[in-house]
């Protein structure tokens, strides 16, 4: 039998995947007073609640955290990466989402931490910024509009940003939910709004 906890079992105790933000796990220690309990740092906080979490899974999870601003970038390392990842990143994304409310809990909505595990974030960048290069080459040959398949609202942002500054080519998304898509056309075919805002909101919302 494995001992290893299962990670999609937890987050759905804590209740991750419930319509209402589940509470954040409190940091207060036994011994402590209010002020010392209350934290002021929230590299500390991101930093407290993961390496427990972690803790409770693999012990041979390591975190490499970083912020720039209000952004904090955790990167997951070592242990199983596939655990935490999860089908198509969505024990990833589960994970950040229950990180952000426990940040936000303590300090309010303007920190955000962006969650990474063995990769995976970089390496769907990466494959969405050269998928957008690859469409605009094609659009730039054959002077015709190129429909990319069905993404992610993070990853349609990228295609946008990749492209905005395209000297032949820009990009809008249409279609709706799931089948919401980019669509890589000639300049002379632009649409009357700015490309590269058009899933601004949506991206912000996942990611």
């Amino acid at each position: 039998m494995d001992e290893k906890k299962n990670l999609d079992d937890l987050l759905n105790g804590l209740g991750i995947h419930e319509e209402e933000p589940p509470p954040a796990p409190m940091l207060e220690e036994k011994g402590t007073d209010d002020a010392a309990a209350t934290p002021q740092d929230p590299v500390a906080v991101v930093e407290h609640f993961l390496v427990g979490l972690l803790l409770y899974l693999d012990p041979s999870y390591s975190l490499d955290i970083r912020q720039e601003d209000e952004r904090i970038h955790v990167e997951i390392l070592g242990g199983d990466g596939g655990r935490i990842i999860g089908r198509e990143g969505k024990t990833l994304k589960a994970l950040e989402m229950i990180t952000n409310a426990v940040v936000s809990k303590h300090f309010g909505p303007n920190y955000r931490v962006n969650l990474d595990a063995a990769g995976y974030r970089k390496r769907q960048e990466e494959r969405a910024r050269q998928r957008a290069l690859e469409a605009a080459d094609v659009v730039t040959a054959t002077g015709e509009p190129l429909e990319l398949p069905p993404m992610r609202p993070a990853e349609r942002r990228i295609i946008h940003m990749t492209l905005k500054d395209h000297p032949h080519v820009t990009t809008h998304s249409v279609g709706q939910g799931a089948d919401r898509h980019v669509v890589v056309l000639p300049r002379s075919q632009e649409p009357g709004h700015d490309p590269a805002t058009s899933d601004e909101g949506e991206s912000n919302a996942q990611e």
